[in-house]
């Protein structure tokens, strides 16, 4: 299957494969389409959709309150806990 991408969608999945956020644009296309198809499958059960607005509305009134840390923080402890270079 071949898939067109719009110019502005090629250039930004371009500068996640050069920063090493993904192995390649195929792993980045099917990991988002593996998401949408999920999401919008029903495969997330209301449970789980509830327990990710929760969470997502505790870190913004951590955030709020000053509680936060650098993003870029955050996804360097991430990609050491899970092995995942740059």
């Amino acid at each position: 299957m071949n898939i067109s991408l719009s110019p502005e969608l090629e250039k930004r999945v371009a500068q996640k494969v050069e920063r090493g956020d993904v192995d390649s644009a195929d792993a980045l296309v099917e990991h988002a389409l593996t998401f949408y198809l999920e999401y919008e499958g029903g495969d997330m059960d209301d449970e789980e959709i509830r327990q990710t607005q929760s969470a997502i509305g505790e870190a913004l009134e951590q955030a709020q309150r000053g509680e936060g840390r650098p993003a870029e923080q955050v996804f360097s402890d991430l990609r050491a806990k899970y092995g995942i270079s740059r």
